[in-house]
């Protein structure tokens, strides 16, 4: 089994029961790069923001072989803090969460860019 990520275009409120499957994941930030809610996909971070919040995102579990194709989507690497290289006794990385790149095209982009969502911030 593999995971399938649904970015919820709904406000927090009109959620009021939990998915048949899986789970609401709320409080994530997106470093280099920000959630267009209109077009549905990563997009260009604003002057100065280097940290942008997340919608919520919908960790839904599904069989492998079931799982929708990976073209257009950015494997973004999900990590517990900031420092993303963690310590031997608490690491940072927990998974990769498939996003659609949008106009910027390619998952490249977004590597280069070192684009990650984070659980937490330094500054807060």
């Amino acid at each position: 089994d593999t995971w399938e990520f649904v970015v919820i275009t709904v406000a927090e409120q009109s959620l009021n029961a939990q998915p048949k499957d899986g789970a609401y994941i709320k409080g994530l930030w997106l470093e280099g790069g920000r959630w267009d809610v209109d077009a549905g996909t990563l997009a260009e971070p604003n002057p100065m923001e280097l940290y942008c919040p997340m919608p919520i995102v919908h960790f839904k579990p599904v069989e492998r072989d079931k799982k929708k194709g990976s073209k257009g989507v950015y494997q973004c690497p999900l990590y517990t803090y900031p420092v993303r290289a963690g310590s031997v006794d608490r690491p940072s990385y927990l998974m990769d969460v498939d996003l659609k790149t949008g106009p910027r095209g390619d998952w490249q982009f977004w590597s280069k860019r070192g684009t990650a969502l984070l659980l937490t911030r330094d500054d807060l």
